[in-house]
């Protein structure tokens, strides 16, 4: 695979040339990627553009994920707001949206057309709210179990499993082969509402999801919410003892180091997979028998940027959204971190490895994405149900005792509205 420069293209010196000049501007962006690969790509796209745009200005805070999203909310609220800073999309984005703390990037769009129509339109529509967009995707993201074909060999596995039973077989050979099938650690519950929101997605009519998963109607009532945690109990058996017990970092560090023969990985994570010694694949979660729900839908959404409403720097902060989401920035972007860019003609034979152009068609394909169920839900219903399935795991509690948890979340706040 041919390599995309890191030094500043002539595209970018094309720019520098004709970029107008800024009267000195901050620029403050909050993030969530401390850690290589990330933060270098992120740094050196800042230096290109701070070249490319003189008198503007860019500083960086960064904390991991889970202490990300305790801090946004605060900073947020406060004197020393960033201008632009990472989001989710769904509910996450949206209750940022609803308390006026996001910029309406609606017009942005607008008046922007040909640099609007190099996102993919379906990678936008998560970001939507009431109409109007808050947020611009800067990564496509999916949900795939990564599997060590080394470790299925030994094991006489040939095929990959297309129904949860199968699945389970296979769990069952990699057993009686002396290996540990299935990595996980929940210790971060984010985690767990990957798996759940699956599960939900293939048990549940998906009319069913659509009402409860809205805050104003959610009521978690349907039968098939206990059988899914049911199911995932049944799961929980091909894993590591004690999940709870370590992050989901060390699951996938243990992976690549062969301790393992599965793991539920992001498509974000395959950076990482670079160091494996161990050739891998990947498939989609498969159906479940006697399922009700979509059979072969993703579990993912986008992942992108917002800015502040609060922002007194919102033209520039839009002309360094315009640079970020890029063509020649997306193709970096999926080059230098294995992230699958939402920007068209990004991925290709000569920015992407084959398997993320396989996992860039996977995404394209599946139809319409459900969204991680952590940032899908209302977080007081989301926080429920994650602490509920925790408690599962250490057998402390019942599927039909989380779910009742989640239905008087839900109901608190149905009433709060």
């Amino acid at each position: 695979m041919k390599r995309l420069s890191r030094t500043v293209s002539a595209v970018t010196l094309a720019l520098l040339s004709a970029a107008p000049a800024f009267a000195d501007v901050e620029l403050k962006l909050f993030h969530r990627w401390p850690n290589a690969p990330f933060k270098p790509y992120i740094d050196s796209v800042i230096a290109d553009f701070e070249a490319a745009n003189p008198g503007i200005t860019v500083v960086t805070d960064q904390v991991l994920n889970d202490s990300y999203k305790d801090k946004i909310r605060v900073v947020l609220g406060s004197s020393n707001q960033p201008d632009i800073f990472f989001s989710w999309s769904g509910e996450w984005a949206f209750n940022i949206a609803r308390a006026g703390r996001s910029m309406d990037l609606t017009p942005v769009l607008a008046a922007n057309p040909d640099w609007a129509g190099n996102i993919i339109e379906a990678q936008i529509e998560p970001f939507t709210m009431d109409g109007k967009v808050y947020g611009l995707p800067w990564q496509m993201d999916g949900k795939a179990i990564f599997y060590n074909k080394d470790s299925w060999a030994q094991a006489g596995i040939t095929e990959e499993p297309k129904t949860f039973g199968e699945l389970m077989a296979v769990c069952a050979k990699l057993k009686e082969a002396g290996q540990l099938p299935l990595l996980f650690g929940s210790k971060a519950p984010w985690a767990i509402s990957h798996y759940i929101g699956t599960f939900n997605e293939r048990i549940i009519p998906a009319e069913v999801l659509a009402a409860d998963y809205n805050r104003a109607t959610g009521e978690f009532t349907h039968p098939g919410y206990v059988t899914a945690l049911e199911k995932f109990q049944e799961l929980s058996t091909c894993m590591n003892p004690s999940p709870n017990g370590i992050d989901h970092e060390t699951e996938r560090n243990g992976f690549v180091a062969g301790r393992g023969a599965m793991s539920y990985l992001q498509y974000a994570e395959m950076g990482y997979l670079k160091d494996a010694t161990f050739p891998f694949g990947f498939f989609i979660f498969p159906s479940i028998e006697d399922g009700e729900g979509q059979p072969d839908t993703l579990q993912g959404a986008p992942q992108g940027w917002m800015i502040a409403e609060g922002s007194p720097h919102k033209e520039e902060a839009v002309k360094f959204l315009q640079f970020l989401l890029s063509p020649e920035m997306g193709a970096r972007l999926t080059t230098e971190t294995g992230i699958i860019s939402p920007i068209k003609g990004a991925v290709t034979d000569q920015s992407a490895t084959p398997e993320q152009i396989v996992a860039f068609d996977q995404i394209m394909n599946a139809g319409d994405p459900y969204i991680w169920l952590d940032t899908a839900l209302d977080a007081n219903v989301a926080d429920a149900y994650m602490k509920g399935v925790q408690l599962l795991l250490d057998g402390q509690k019942t599927p039909a005792d989380v779910m009742a948890d989640v239905q008087a979340a839900a109901k608190r706040v149905r009433d709060g509205l």
